[in-house]
């Protein structure tokens, strides 16, 4: 089953350069990801997402949320998450 898209339908471009305050994509990262087939390209699209969510010091609350989306669809989050970003701990 194929990764949900990693936009959390918040879509506020605040942050310098035109990227989502939650989850640090531009417009068209949003619409590009949804014609993207491979899991392995989807894999490498979140990764390289999360470098850059990293770098940007942003959207610091979406492992959590993009786990639960992934939850809510039946699919495993490609990624692990903390114990500091796991609410059941």
């Amino acid at each position: 089953m194929p990764l949900p898209n990693p936009c959390l339908d918040i879509c506020k471009y605040k942050i310098r350069g035109g990227y989502c305050i939650a989850c640090a994509m531009t417009k068209p990262e949003k619409r590009q990801y949804d014609g993207i087939r491979d899991s392995a390209a989807q894999q490498g699209f979140v990764d390289d997402l999360m470098i850059r969510q990293s770098e940007l010091g942003s959207a610091k609350t979406w492992p959590m949320e993009y786990a639960r989306k992934c939850a809510r669809r039946g699919v495993e989050p490609p990624f692990q998450l903390s114990e500091s970003q796991n609410p059941s701990r």
